[in-house]
């Protein structure tokens, strides 16, 4: 047996241990569908949500103990009368495009009710993740975070020559000219390569449309108490044109990003829940969700694809659902070197 096979099959057990503390844990506490009742009990507060790995149809595990999926919290605290904030804590390089929409659009939907979001972007929080953080009210970066990747890009392979040259021929039967688009056994057609580009160039236009619409937007109650002039000259100046100057795929550091306009200010978790509690005008407000480090800790671990192979990917399937099925053949917005929506 490999060396690999070895560390394989002792993540594979240390995961299956995990998740059974998990199911122990998480059978003492009450279910995500009686979150009112939680409310009750607990009183007003600030909602934590974080947003780790790739994003991507990500569904909440049906394991108890284990957090919903972020969109889903999200979702939730929009009819929750017992939230009153949301924290967005942001560590991913992104994922698939309308996933980063749907969460984008769950944020809107929190201004849309009188709820503030402030995000913090950690170490990551590039292309899919920066698309999600520009809805938040007020964005806070680390001096080090890499962030900013806004552009598109579709790779593939084409490894037609080298089956040639092995005698092998491959054989498609399809539907339509473009059924088998992107085929790693020929190269592109001259169509298929402009209507690539224009897909490319329709998503772009759509994540130029929104990093615009969510940085220039100003909440409508507050935005005196966390932002000061200069945040706000930055944020207005961020219109479509200077956005599309920045959307060459380029990354930045969350300095850099600050004096572009791409985030607000530098600091982290302490600074924006002050700034939520000016906000809301109730200093009393404490955050509340995923504080139990254990909880984020496997999430943190599932999502970002720690099991790859064997016995591994399949108890990250069942608990994630797509979330930790690593990079899929699809147009991304993600931070990768292939396959990827920059």
């Amino acid at each position: 047996m490999t060396q690999e096979n070895q560390l394989n099959r002792i993540l594979a057990a240390s995961l299956v241990v995990i998740c059974l503390i998990a199911t122990i844990v998480g059978g003492t506490q009450p279910l995500r569908g009686s979150i009112r009742m939680e409310a009750a009990r607990g009183g007003e507060r600030i909602q934590v949500v974080s947003l780790e790995g790739t994003i991507g149809a990500a569904r909440g595990s049906g394991l108890v103990g284990l957090p919903a999926s972020p969109l889903e919290q999200l979702r939730d605290a929009v009819e929750d009368s017992s939230v009153k904030a949301v924290l967005l804590r942001i560590n991913s390089p992104g994922g698939t495009v309308g996933s980063s929409q749907e969460l984008y659009r769950a944020i809107t939907a929190l201004h849309a009710v009188d709820k503030p979001v402030i995000a913090i972007l950690e170490d990551v929080a590039a292309s899919g993740g920066y698309y999600v953080a520009s809805a938040a009210d007020k964005i806070y970066a680390n001096p080090g975070t890499l962030t900013g990747s806004i552009g598109v890009i579709i790779s593939g392979l084409s490894f037609g020559e080298l089956l040639e040259r092995y005698g092998v021929e491959p054989q498609t039967f399809k539907t339509g000219e473009f059924k088998d688009i992107l085929s790693p056994f020929r190269s592109p057609t001259p169509q298929e390569r402009q209507l690539l580009q224009e897909l490319v160039d329709s998503t772009l236009d759509q994540f130029i449309q929104d990093v615009a619409r969510g940085r220039q937007h100003l909440p409508e109650a507050g935005a005196e108490e966390i932002l000061d002039a200069q945040m706000i000259a930055r944020r207005q100046s961020l219109d479509e044109a200077r956005v599309r100057q920045l959307a060459d795929g380029r990354i930045f550091t969350g300095a850099q990003a600050l004096e572009v306009g791409l985030v607000d200010a530098l600091g982290g978790y302490s600074e924006a829940v002050e700034d939520l509690r000016l906000m809301t005008g109730d200093p009393s407000l404490s955050p509340e969700g995923e504080a139990d480090t254990f909880q984020r800790a496997l999430r943190r671990l599932l999502s970002q694809g720690v099991a790859t192979a064997g016995q591994g990917l399949g108890l990250a399937r069942w608990f994630e659902g797509q979330e930790a099925r690593g990079i899929p053949a699809v147009p991304l917005l993600w931070m990768a070197p292939e396959w990827a929506l920059r």
